[in-house]
Protein backbone atom coordinates (compact mmCIF):
# COMPACT_ATOMS: atom_id res chain seq x y z
CA UNK A 1 0.00 0.00 0.00
CA UNK A 2 2.68 2.74 0.73
CA UNK A 3 4.35 1.77 -2.75
CA UNK A 4 0.94 2.34 -4.33
CA UNK A 5 1.33 5.61 -2.18
CA UNK A 6 4.61 6.79 -3.18
CA UNK A 7 3.72 5.88 -6.44
CA UNK A 8 1.04 8.33 -6.47
CA UNK A 9 2.65 11.16 -4.72
CA UNK A 10 5.95 10.93 -7.34
CA UNK A 11 3.81 11.33 -10.40
CA UNK A 12 1.76 13.87 -8.91
CA UNK A 13 4.98 15.63 -7.96
CA UNK A 14 6.15 14.90 -11.75
CA UNK A 15 3.09 16.27 -13.11
CA UNK A 16 3.01 19.83 -10.95
CA UNK A 17 6.76 20.41 -11.56
CA UNK A 18 5.68 19.52 -15.73
CA UNK A 19 2.83 22.04 -15.12
CA UNK A 20 4.75 24.61 -13.40
CA UNK A 21 7.91 24.79 -15.40
CA UNK A 22 6.55 24.05 -19.00
CA UNK A 23 5.43 28.24 -19.62
CA UNK A 24 8.68 29.14 -17.84
CA UNK A 25 10.43 29.72 -21.29
CA UNK A 26 7.56 31.69 -22.82
CA UNK A 27 7.63 33.84 -19.85
CA UNK A 28 11.52 34.10 -19.96
CA UNK A 29 11.72 35.79 -23.20
CA UNK A 30 11.22 39.75 -23.73
CA UNK A 31 9.90 40.43 -26.42
CA UNK A 32 10.82 44.09 -27.54
CA UNK A 33 8.88 46.63 -28.86
CA UNK A 34 9.37 47.06 -33.03
CA UNK A 35 11.37 50.42 -34.10
CA UNK A 36 8.92 52.86 -35.41
CA UNK A 37 10.24 54.52 -38.20
CA UNK A 38 12.87 54.56 -40.10
CA UNK A 39 16.45 53.63 -38.90
CA UNK A 40 18.53 57.04 -37.49
CA UNK A 41 21.59 57.84 -39.80
CA UNK A 42 24.30 60.05 -38.40
CA UNK A 43 24.40 63.79 -39.69
CA UNK A 44 28.25 64.12 -40.51
CA UNK A 45 30.55 67.31 -41.17
CA UNK A 46 32.99 67.17 -43.52
CA UNK A 47 35.21 69.62 -44.33
CA UNK A 48 38.43 69.54 -46.34
CA UNK A 49 39.31 70.01 -50.29
CA UNK A 50 38.15 68.18 -53.38
CA UNK A 51 40.92 67.06 -55.70
CA UNK A 52 43.40 68.60 -53.98
CA UNK A 53 47.35 67.19 -54.53
CA UNK A 54 48.11 66.49 -50.88
CA UNK A 55 51.42 66.68 -49.20
CA UNK A 56 53.98 63.90 -49.43
CA UNK A 57 53.86 63.82 -45.51
CA UNK A 58 49.89 64.14 -45.49
CA UNK A 59 48.06 62.09 -42.38
CA UNK A 60 45.36 63.06 -43.23
CA UNK A 61 42.34 60.71 -44.57
CA UNK A 62 41.92 60.96 -48.35
CA UNK A 63 38.31 59.43 -49.43
CA UNK A 64 37.15 59.15 -53.20
CA UNK A 65 33.40 59.93 -53.86
CA UNK A 66 31.44 59.07 -56.62
CA UNK A 67 29.12 62.01 -57.38
CA UNK A 68 25.99 60.79 -59.39
CA UNK A 69 25.61 62.31 -63.09
CA UNK A 70 29.33 61.51 -62.99
CA UNK A 71 31.47 59.55 -64.29
CA UNK A 72 34.93 60.55 -62.43
CA UNK A 73 35.57 59.60 -59.09
CA UNK A 74 37.31 62.64 -56.63
CA UNK A 75 39.18 62.77 -54.38
CA UNK A 76 38.00 64.83 -50.83
CA UNK A 77 40.93 65.48 -48.34
CA UNK A 78 39.34 65.48 -45.02
CA UNK A 79 40.76 67.84 -43.05
CA UNK A 80 38.03 67.57 -40.22
CA UNK A 81 35.57 65.32 -39.48
CA UNK A 82 32.78 65.54 -36.88
CA UNK A 83 29.13 63.61 -36.25
CA UNK A 84 26.74 66.41 -35.30
CA UNK A 85 23.66 63.96 -34.21
CA UNK A 86 22.37 60.49 -34.46
CA UNK A 87 23.62 56.96 -33.28
CA UNK A 88 26.54 56.98 -31.26
CA UNK A 89 28.88 56.40 -34.28
CA UNK A 90 32.66 57.89 -33.92
CA UNK A 91 34.29 59.52 -37.40
CA UNK A 92 36.81 57.05 -37.04
CA UNK A 93 34.60 53.87 -37.03
CA UNK A 94 32.49 55.22 -40.04
CA UNK A 95 35.90 56.01 -41.64
CA UNK A 96 37.35 52.61 -40.67
CA UNK A 97 34.23 51.02 -42.38
CA UNK A 98 34.40 52.90 -45.66
CA UNK A 99 38.11 52.50 -45.78
CA UNK A 100 38.45 48.51 -48.04
CA UNK A 101 36.25 50.10 -50.81
CA UNK A 102 36.61 52.57 -54.07
CA UNK A 103 34.32 54.78 -54.56
CA UNK A 104 34.61 55.03 -50.33
CA UNK A 105 30.89 57.00 -50.84
CA UNK A 106 28.36 57.23 -52.87
CA UNK A 107 27.09 60.56 -53.36
CA UNK A 108 23.29 61.19 -53.03
CA UNK A 109 22.37 65.03 -53.30
CA UNK A 110 20.22 67.13 -55.53
CA UNK A 111 21.79 67.69 -59.30
CA UNK A 112 22.55 71.74 -58.53
CA UNK A 113 24.99 70.41 -55.63
CA UNK A 114 25.90 68.00 -57.51
CA UNK A 115 27.20 70.29 -60.12
CA UNK A 116 28.44 72.72 -57.65
CA UNK A 117 31.04 70.12 -56.11
CA UNK A 118 32.19 69.41 -59.47
CA UNK A 119 33.01 72.70 -60.71
CA UNK A 120 34.93 73.06 -56.89
CA UNK A 121 38.45 74.10 -57.27
CA UNK A 122 41.24 72.25 -55.27
CA UNK A 123 41.70 75.58 -52.95
CA UNK A 124 38.03 76.00 -51.83
CA UNK A 125 38.19 74.80 -48.56
CA UNK A 126 34.34 72.53 -48.63
CA UNK A 127 32.23 72.18 -45.94
CA UNK A 128 29.60 69.18 -46.31
CA UNK A 129 26.83 68.43 -44.13
CA UNK A 130 25.79 65.39 -44.93
CA UNK A 131 23.22 62.06 -43.64
CA UNK A 132 25.81 58.96 -43.51
CA UNK A 133 24.00 55.96 -44.96
CA UNK A 134 25.54 52.27 -43.70
CA UNK A 135 23.98 49.98 -45.79
CA UNK A 136 25.17 51.63 -49.13
CA UNK A 137 28.14 53.81 -47.91
CA UNK A 138 25.95 57.07 -49.54
CA UNK A 139 26.15 60.41 -47.86
CA UNK A 140 22.86 62.07 -48.20
CA UNK A 141 24.25 65.87 -48.60
CA UNK A 142 21.89 68.74 -47.25
CA UNK A 143 24.73 71.50 -47.42
CA UNK A 144 28.10 72.19 -49.38
CA UNK A 145 29.99 75.61 -48.08
CA UNK A 146 33.05 77.03 -49.93
CA UNK A 147 35.28 79.02 -48.54
CA UNK A 148 38.51 80.34 -50.45
CA UNK A 149 42.07 79.56 -48.86
CA UNK A 150 44.94 81.87 -49.09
Amino acid sequence: MQTIAYRFVSRSVIILFAFFSLPLPAYGQVSHPPPVGPPLKPLVKLVGFLDATPAPTNVLPIVTLKLPGYDKRHTFLVTEMKVMAGPLRTTESILAEVKPYTPNFHIRTSREIAAQLAETSPIERLTILAEYSRSDRALLIQSVQKDEQN
